[in-house]
């Protein structure tokens, strides 16, 4: 099997159109925002631009994140704010930053900002953001449950991901084929929009390639979402997650990086108590 590396422009979704405008918003951002990086934890950006993924371990204080924690099991209890989604089998939470106390502040923790600045040699901001909690269902796995590449960047994303409580195999982790931000089949066919089955990927990748990310309750994951991943499907219990994207422009659709807009609301007030070095963490939230 032949592959396509990022040194390739057709490695990215939009090719050399991409990265130029990619380029360009990096530049942009680096010039305007001076932002020091700080090297702490250098060596897990080293690992996600390696291996597509890093964890940290008992990263979170537990007593702070068991105060999102059980405001988040208190949503799903009562049903406030929350809908399902994939043919109901995800329940999720609507507007996290705005329906919720903590989540703006979890998403701004200045550890996660200089993690995300890391990686992409700039100061990024704010995208997509979901809590959602997966449960045993008789569907088919679907949607976000089959392997796939995120678009919302057809060149970088940089995305957390904080388990609200410890995640088996059984309970359905977030699961990523090592190696595949750097390897991309040589095929137009591979480089689409599409949710592709196990049995394409480990013709591909390799079965020794898929990485089941477990963790235990105060760990933290972070991956860039351009590679290939899914949520493993949830056998046994639940799993509560919240998941929040870095970039460095408005998320687009369709895979062309000029359609990009702002889409997910916050409070103005939750960002005016922003220092004002992190307020341009904002700049791709809609402010109500």
């Amino acid at each position: 099997m032949n592959f396509l590396t990022p040194s390739n422009a057709h490695f990215y979704r939009g090719g050399h159109t991409s990265v130029n405008f990619y380029n360009k918003y990096c530049a942009e951002r680096r010039e305007k925002y001076k932002y020091e990086i700080d090297q702490k934890y250098q060596k897990h950006i080293d690992e996600v631009n390696e291996k597509g993924y890093s964890k940290i371990q008992k990263f979170f204080d537990l007593e702070e994140l068991n105060k999102f924690k059980f405001e988040i099991y208190d949503s799903f209890k009562n049903k406030t704010n929350t809908k399902f989604v994939q043919n109901n089998s995800h329940e999720q939470i609507v507007e996290p930053y705005l329906n919720t106390k903590y989540a703006f502040d979890m998403a701004t923790d200045e550890r996660i900002v200089n993690m995300a600045s890391a990686f992409f040699n700039c100061l990024p901001a704010l995208g997509t953001c979901n809590l959602r909690r997966s449960f045993p269902t008789s569907n088919q796995a679907a949607g976000t449950g089959m392997f796939h590449r995120d678009f919302n960047s057809p060149v970088k994303i940089f995305k957390f991901f904080i388990y609200l409580d410890d995640v088996k195999l059984e309970n359905g982790p977030f699961t990523y084929v090592e190696g595949s931000n750097r390897e991309m089949p040589a095929n137009p066919h591979w480089s689409r929009y599409h949710r592709w089955p196990d049995n394409e990927i480990e013709k591909i990748y390799g079965k020794d390639r898929i990485k089941h990310l477990t963790a235990d309750y105060g760990d933290l994951l972070m991956a860039t979402t351009n590679g290939f991943h899914k949520g493993l499907k949830t056998q046994e219990g639940e799993r509560i997650m919240f998941t929040i994207n870095y970039l460095i422009h408005p998320e687009i659709e369709g895979g062309d990086i000029r359609t990009a807009k702002n889409r997910f609301f916050v409070k103005q007030t939750r960002v005016d108590s922003l220092p004002d070095w992190k307020k341009p963490v904002a700049d791709f939230l809609i402010k109500v």
